[in-house]
């Protein structure tokens, strides 16, 4: 169970980093009956969650882009892959993690998910599964955590050392999600080698792999229902975090975090006190020893030659991308946003400045810390609680009246009732019997046989 429901995580990492998507996280859709005017499915027995949250937060240490923005996005809408980012050629992710939680999933097993994905991979904006994945689901609940290493894999595009996960999905039978914790994914690993195989015709002086991580890597994805400001209902608050010491790169180039990302969503139901928080991260670049500059909040690019300013490293941060939208649907209405932004972006051969037409935007692209962060919560925030029984209340809130007694159901033994005048015929039946029985039997005349004489 644990391994066998992963989801294409590095898919959704993938493809939503350019725009984040604000529908509800895929789950499977409700069945309807072949008929339209047979009756829908059967309601839930007895009492059930007043709480509806939708949040989802993603979180990938490291994602490989071979020709990025080179592809462009089909669509089964017309004209609408023209407004949409283009794809890379391939992709390749190491090191995700996501936590999920749909209260409005039909599936129980889908109202929580958490997963630790050692890898994932895509072709031209297509994703397809990948195994070794560390799963686990709500409901029912699950009072303690699973942990595990993930199996690494062999690839030229990455090299890991150690990759651990753990996950943790909750769910209470009474307050659904109002539980602490709710859903949490971590991944983490102990050394790193990006693009350890470089093609000869890039001249990569000094170092073998393009980009490696000498020490932990660490991304946490949580989601979790925190107190709402002036209420007793909750908010819903999806929180993808990073944790980093350095990073060091071909050409003898050095990173080091001073400060790692955070990013968070927090869903209230209202536009005005929903918002995005953002922590930019810190980075302090040096060359064999020489320092180069900082990049933060103010300073997010930095272009670092390697060849005769021909091979160029071009660093970025950031690249934050909010989205916010109100909906309406699932029977009530609320506010949803999400928002996306990567620690560092390290491009090889940038084509920015070459100035031609359909070109992607660089030969390689990785990206250190990619995340992905949704929230959605209805009107006045999320409501802890349990409804009532159907048969308690009147649609429009009264009371209802109090149940009307059944008439009896008909008896087979001497208590029947629903057809009285049984037992009185009965009665006089067996009565007749006794005094048939009692009464002396009178003889009747016999004939003489001619003859005989009588004895």
């Amino acid at each position: 169970m644990r391994r066998s429901l992963s989801v294409p995580l590095a898919g959704v990492l993938l493809a939503l980093v350019a725009a984040p998507a604000l529908s509800q996280p895929p789950t499977t859709p409700v069945p309807g009956p072949r008929d339209p005017n047979q009756p829908p499915a059967s309601a839930p027995n007895g009492p059930q969650p007043l709480a509806h949250a939708v949040g989802d937060a993603g979180t990938g240490l490291t994602v490989v882009r071979l020709g990025p923005q080179g592809v462009p996005t089909n669509t089964i809408l017309p004209g609408l892959g023209d407004q949409l980012p283009k794809q890379s050629v391939t992709e390749f992710g190491l090191g995700l993690a996501s936590a999920q939680v749909n209260t409005e999933a039909y599936l129980s097993t889908e109202r929580v998910v958490t997963q630790a994905n050692p890898f994932g991979f895509a072709v031209a904006g297509r994703s397809p599964q990948s195994p070794g994945t560390l799963v686990q689901t709500a409901i029912p609940d699950n009072p303690q955590p699973a942990n595990g290493g993930l199996p690494i894999p062999e690839t030229p595009l990455g090299k890991l050392r150690v990759l651990n996960g753990s996950v943790h999905a909750r769910w209470d039978e009474k307050l659904g999600p109002c539980v602490t914790p709710l859903a949490t994914a971590r991944t983490s690993l102990a050394g790193l080698e990006v693009l350890s195989a470089l093609p000869a015709e890039v001249p990569v002086p000094a170092k073998t792999s393009l980009v490696s991580i000498p020490d932990t890597f660490e991304a946490n994805s949580t989601v979790k229902l925190v107190d709402l400001p002036g209420s007793k209902n909750k908010a819903v608050e999806s929180t993808s975090a990073m944790r980093a010491v350095s990073v060091e790169i071909a050409g003898g180039i050095k990173i080091d975090v001073v400060s790692p990302p955070t990013l968070t969503a927090t869903a209230t139901g209202d536009e005005k006190t929903s918002k995005i928080t953002y922590t930019a991260p810190v980075l302090k670049v040096s060359q064999n020893g020489k320092e180069l500059g900082t990049l933060d909040a103010a300073h997010p690019v930095l272009d670092v030659p390697l060849l005769l300013d021909l091979v160029v490293i071009k660093l970025q941060i950031a690249g934050l991308n909010e989205k916010k939208a109100s909906f309406t649907g699932n029977g009530f209405s609320g506010f949803q946003l999400g928002a996306t932004a990567r620690m560092l972006d390290v491009q090889l051969l940038p084509t920015d400045k070459l100035k031609l037409p359909n070109l992607p935007a660089a030969l390689a692209q990785i990206s250190l810390g990619e995340q992905i962060v949704r929230a959605a919560a209805p009107q006045g925030g999320v409501v802890c609680g349990t409804a009532q029984p159907p048969q308690t209340q009147e649609p429009g809130g009264g009371a209802a009246p109090p149940p009307q007694k059944a008439p009896p159901l008909a008896y087979t033994n001497a208590a029947y009732q629903s057809i009285p005048l049984f037992w009185l015929g009965t009665g006089l039946l067996l009565a007749g019997v006794v005094l048939v029985a009692a009464l002396p039997v009178r003889g009747r005349s016999r004939g003489r046989v001619p003859g005989v004489s009588e004895p």
